[in-house]
């Protein structure tokens, strides 16, 4: 069913927090959503601009208020707006990392977050001083965008109540969400009542705060963000996620509000397209995030098919507005060229993040990559043959689409081929030959993304592909080395909610030794939501005998386990029993056998651990001891 709908905004997301670009290329940028349907542009920003009241960040690192004025003015001149946003609760971590802030954090002086860190990403709300520097600030940037809309953040602020001040101000009687409440009432004077602003925020915190959204005035801006592939529904952030009618609740309330997707894959665009017409929403807010080790260029296809769909407002009718956005980008019209750019748009790009053995140490139980994969050889082979046919514009577009692919598939066949080598028959000579081959395709990809780093991001310094490439190189490198010293302790897990953040630590006992060896500590999730059974690999000495494993798991939403096994020159080892069971841990028996039923420790419900500390606090224990199994 085709449906007609009408956005009022039509804005598209340049993070320029997480990565600095070239004012040419913002301005190039909104040459290009101007020509796409888009009316907004915003700027993330947390504190990328340097003003006289926060002065610190280094020249490098920062923008001026003139070259942004700059922007504006260019910007008008394309009848696009632009709309900057500033966090002014969590994601702070900009501000706070200088000496001269770190006062106004809630960590500040030594204080746990609620994930056990001392990171500085959120204002504390209950001192006046973060206020004075906001609202000065605040002001400042107001000056330099003069959209009737300013939009604040105040999204995933995890800390709320980790300071000795707000931790008081719980002891006396006030709540987590009152305290979010007061601290959304104080931005809300100075944007609104004191700056003449429409205040815009992100809505994720309402799932653990609701009192807090029945107080807020009317005349904020509620930004919704989901970026799951398929929006049937509002599904929950950390928070179990919880199915709702959200749109027609903030509706019901009186609020405007914009449905906000994302890059990742144009099926979140249309299921939550086709989910908005169902309500009135004010507009859509297109979210792109952390180019650091990318570019813009491979997301442009998605981008400009969005601003398209929105500003012809018709629902449903999406292969025209994806092949006119294919032709008008490319100047190719070619079928087969059209369906791999679409192919490529509905499952997302890799982005390099995983360049450690670690990374790479995490696998599917059931190989549901393996579609994705083939996936990607086909279009490997499709899309360089067009490289040379498209406009001179675009070609950077392709060459990064193309990289990304060949990042990819080197990324699965590495996820692949490291676990071999900690295997106790691993025919290392023979792995080694076949790392090799893949660290020279490496350093062609790395080459190829510095090079285009200097075309798109000249003067943009440091150049962190350099080292993003150094350090993945070096980690291949090393594995030969480290398989003469490991073998593997392989946990088989189970985890249903990939927005859990259950921390578990694995200790191993050797024979001999009666001291406990930490071997591992972390979140350990899958490598995307698709399958909620995967498995670690875990480096355990090569010639000990291992006797036993303890387990000993904390936080938020809990963490499954299946199975467990070992191997290495002393042969193979797995469960015999299960001892010392202590906390919240649901059929320990289960891990005797190799099979999919699990073992689950932990409070699941993540927000009553949210709300409630010492839940997610509680340590859930227990140990294994193992035995020799023959093959």
């Amino acid at each position: 069913m085709i449906e007609i709908f009408s956005f009022k905004i039509r804005a598209v997301q340049l993070d320029l927090a997480r990565q600095m670009e070239t004012i040419d290329f913002i301005k190039s940028f909104i040459d290009f959503i101007a020509g796409n349907g888009y009316n907004t542009l915003a700027l993330y920003l947390e504190g990328r601009i340097k003003t006289r009241s926060f002065p610190y960040q280094p020249d490098n690192e920062s923008y001026t208020p003139e070259p942004m004025r700059d922007v504006v003015r260019y910007a008008g001149m394309n009848n696009i707006e632009v709309i900057p946003v500033v966090s002014v609760l969590g994601h702070a971590e900009l501000f706070l990392k200088y000496s001269e802030l770190e006062n106004l954090a809630e960590t500040r002086g030594g204080f746990k977050g609620r994930f056990g860190s001392s990171s500085k990403h959120v204002f504390c709300p209950s001192q006046n001083a973060t206020y004075q520097f906001l609202e000065k600030y605040l002001t400042e940037i107001s000056e330099i965008f003069p959209s009737s809309y300013f939009h604040t953040g105040c999204d995933e602020s995890w800390d709320i109540g980790c300071c000795d001040l707000c931790r008081g101000r719980l002891q006396n009687g006030e709540t987590q969400a009152e305290i979010y409440t007061r601290h959304l009432l104080a931005i809300y004077r100075i944007v609104s009542e004191k700056l003449g602003k429409r205040m815009i925020i992100w809505d994720d915190m309402f799932e653990y705060y609701p009192e807090a959204l029945m107080s807020l005035p009317r005349d904020v801006t509620l930004a919704c963000w989901q970026y799951q592939s398929d929006v049937e529904r509002i599904r929950g952030h950390f928070n179990n996620r919880k199915v709702t009618d959200l749109l027609a609740r903030y509706e019901q309330l009186g609020f405007d509000y914009l449905i906000c997707p994302a890059d990742g894959t144009i099926h979140n665009v249309e299921s939550f397209t086709g989910y908005g017409t169902k309500y009135q929403p004010t507009g859509g807010w297109m979210t792109t995030w952390e180019k650091t080790e990318s570019f813009m260029l491979q997301s442009m296809p998605a981008i400009a098919y969005t601003g398209r769909l929105w500003a012809s407002g018709v629902s449903g009718n999406y292969d025209r507005v994806m092949q006119d956005t294919v032709n008008s980008i490319f100047g190719i019209v070619d079928e087969l060229f059209f369906q791999s750019v679409k192919a490529v748009c509905s499952n997302g790009l890799y982005l390099e993040r995983r360049t450690s053995l670690d990374a790479f140490l995490t696998k599917h139980e059931n190989n549901s990559d393996y579609g994705r994969t083939r996936l990607v050889d086909v279009l490997l082979n499709v899309l360089p043959g067009y490289l040379d046919k498209v406009k001179t514009a675009s070609r950077d577009i392709l060459e990064e689409i193309i990289l990304s692919l060949s990042s990819e598939q080197i990324s699965y066949e590495l996820n692949n081929l490291l676990p071999e080598f900690f295997k106790s028959d691993a025919a290392i000579f023979e792995l080694t030959g076949k790392l090799d081959l893949i660290i020279s395709r490496i350093e062609t990809i790395g080459q190829a993304r510095v090079a285009m780093w200097q075309r798109v991001r000249p003067g943009i310094i440091p150049c962190k592909m350099v080292t993003v490439y150094e350090n993945y190189l070096k980690n291949m490198r090393e594995i030969p080395v480290l398989s003469a010293k490991y073998g593997s302790l392989n946990v088989h897990l189970m985890l249903p909610d990939q927005y859990s953040a259950q921390t578990t630590r694995i200790f191993i006992k050797y024979a001999v030794e009666n001291a406990w060896e930490k071997i591992g500590e972390g979140v350990f999730k899958g490598i995307t939501s698709a399958d909620c059974f995967y498995n670690r690999l875990f480096l355990i000495d090569k010639d000990k005998t291992p006797v036993a494993l303890k387990i000993e798991t904390f936080g938020y939403g809990g963490q499954g386990f299946t199975y467990f096994e070992l191997g290495n020159s002393m042969g193979r080892f797995v469960p015999a029993a299960i001892f010392n069971v202590i906390g919240d841990i649901s059929d320990p028996q289960n891990l005797l056998s190799h099979d999919w039923r699990w073992t689950f420790a932990g409070e699941r419900n993540t927000l009553q651990a949210f709300l409630k500390r010492e839940l997610a606090e509680t340590v859930h224990c227990f140990e294994i001891e193992l035995k020799r199994q023959d093959r």
